[in-house]
C-alpha cells in the first residue's frame, strides 16, 4: 500500500511541477519574447459542433 501511494504522490507531484513549469515559462516576459521572435504558436484545433457530431456518429456507427 505505502508503495502505491509513493507512486500516486509522485505522479500528482510531477504533474502539478510540469503545469507549473509549463505555465510559468510560457507567461514569462521570456517566453512572450521567444515566442514573438520565432513565432512560435500552439495549434488550436479549429471545430464546430457539427464536425464533433459528425465524428461522434461515425464512432458509434462503427460499434454497431
Amino acid at each position: 500500500m505505502d508503495l502505491l501511494s509513493f507512486a500516486f504522490l509522485g505522479f500528482l507531484l510531477y504533474i502539478v511541477v510540469f503545469f507549473a513549469v509549463k505555465h510559468g515559462i510560457n507567461y514569462s516576459e521570456l517566453g512572450i519574447l521567444i515566442k514573438k521572435k520565432y513565432k512560435i504558436e500552439e495549434e488550436m484545433p479549429n471545430l464546430s459542433n457539427d464536425d464533433i457530431e459528425k465524428e461522434l456518429e461515425k464512432d458509434i456507427n462503427k460499434q454497431n
